[in-house]
């Protein structure tokens, strides 16, 4: 298996390198958010005056938002997820703005190009991918977690809105969205599967109650949100009333097929870091230490194969399917073994989270705790590992 880029590819990096050198200076890599701008969960979100137009000018050249049209802001590529990995890459080692990170972008606006009216598309679409219109999702609920078709917000249709009342939680930022894309139950006589309904919701309405809940890391990126008779229009219904289900799968077949990538870059420059912080330390010498090392090397090679997998599927139009469980479930186990693994490494002080003691002011502490929500996110490891026995292994329910 050749696994290296054509000449065709690596023309692509040198004219994105040139690019970057163009029109993302030193001093502008150089530059961080404001703490307040800082999303805990996946990084910094730049907003800053200079990244909007970086992406504008991205956009422009289509190394940015290559599936979404220009008129809704997009780069309008044809399909290449290869093409998309160089960019990425590049940007990555510039410190240059790449695609605004956060649900909206990366779920929802997928979602809409295939799903939304004309309308939706033109109201959220570029705002989102630009970080002016935030997003959170509303699946989960009490006692509808794994088990998500049992899910009982219910949206009834009065008129030309749909009155909304439940709970959900887990919301993922719901404290700073400005919006909401959220499961509903629209027929409570269908079967669960079948009476769900994907509708957006503004968290500004009357009734949407937002209570930050205090995680074992220390943030409060999740909520739980609460719908009194918050009121929506109808308009904002994404495809039928009742197909709700198909589209939500379709979201987390994308959420967990294309993350491999990503999370392998982002793994990489830790354990860069770690192995150096081991060689200064002279724990680097000791052949225990170099072992897992090398073993935390295979498998993040591993996590990378596996994401070019599903990018060249995605080359040739095959959406993410029930083989995306594969790599949901190797991430989330593999993120656990590195980061618990610098942690231990670090004796005493691994335990300490702030302060003057803590390693690398507690970011390896931060990670390894964080690291404990990547077995349920998504599908916990116990689903994941359902949907590869029965659908990819083709194994027996009972």
């Amino acid at each position: 298996m050749d696994l290296s880029f054509s000449a065709e590819y690596e023309e692509l990096r040198r004219e994105v390198q040139a690019f970057l050198a163009e029109n993302w200076t030193a001093e502008d890599a150089a530059w961080e958010p404001a703490a307040d701008e800082r999303n805990a969960l996946s990084g910094p979100i730049r907003t800053d005056p200079r990244a909007t137009e970086f992406r504008r000018k991205a956009s422009a050249r289509g190394y940015l938002y290559r599936h979404v049209p220009k008129r809704y802001g997009g780069g309008e590529q044809s399909p290449d997820p290869l093409a998309g990995t160089i960019i990425a890459e590049e940007f990555r080692k510039a410190k240059a703005p790449h695609e605004v990170i956060g649900q909206g972008p990366s779920m929802l606006v997928p979602t809409l190009i295939e799903h939304g009216t004309e309308e939706q598309k033109k109201k959220f679409i570029e705002g989102t991918i630009l970080g002016s219109i935030k997003w959170c999702q509303g699946y989960s609920e009490p006692g509808s977690g794994s088990d998500l078709a049992s899910l009982r917000t219910t949206a009834v249709l009065r008129g030309d809105d749909y009155v909304v009342n439940g709970q959900k939680v887990w919301t993922t930022d719901g404290k700073v969205a400005d919006w909401m894309f959220c499961l509903v139950r629209t027929d409570q006589q269908a079967p669960k599967h079948k009476g769900i309904g994907f509708l957006l919701v503004d968290m500004k309405s009357p009734g949407v109650e937002v209570r930050p809940l205090r995680q074992i890391t220390g943030g409060t990126e999740f909520c739980e949100v609460f719908f009194t008779d918050v009121v929506v229009p109808r308009a904002n219904l994404v495809g039928s009333p009742t197909q709700g289900w198909l589209i939500a799968n379709t979201v987390l077949g994308y959420e967990r097929g294309t993350q491999a990538l990503s999370a392998a870059s982002t793994f990489d420059g830790d354990l860069d870091r770690l192995a150096a912080d081991l060689r200064r330390s002279g724990r680097g010498d000791d052949p225990r230490v170099r072992q897992q090392l090398a073993q935390l090397r295979i498998d993040l090679s591993i996590l990378r194969l596996l994401g070019l997998r599903v990018l060249a599927g995605l080359r040739e139009g095959r959406a993410p399917g029930s083989e995306a469980s594969m790599i949901k479930l190797f991430k989330s186990e593999l993120e656990q073994r590195l980061y618990g693994f610098a942690v231990d490494q670090q004796g005493p002080r691994g335990a300490v989270w702030g302060g003057g003691h803590a390693v690398d002011e507690g970011h390896w502490h931060w990670r390894m705790l964080w690291s404990r929500a990547g077995t349920i996110y998504a599908g916990t490891s116990e689903v994941q590992r359902n949907i590869i026995a029965q659908r990819v292994l083709g194994l027996p329910r009972d």
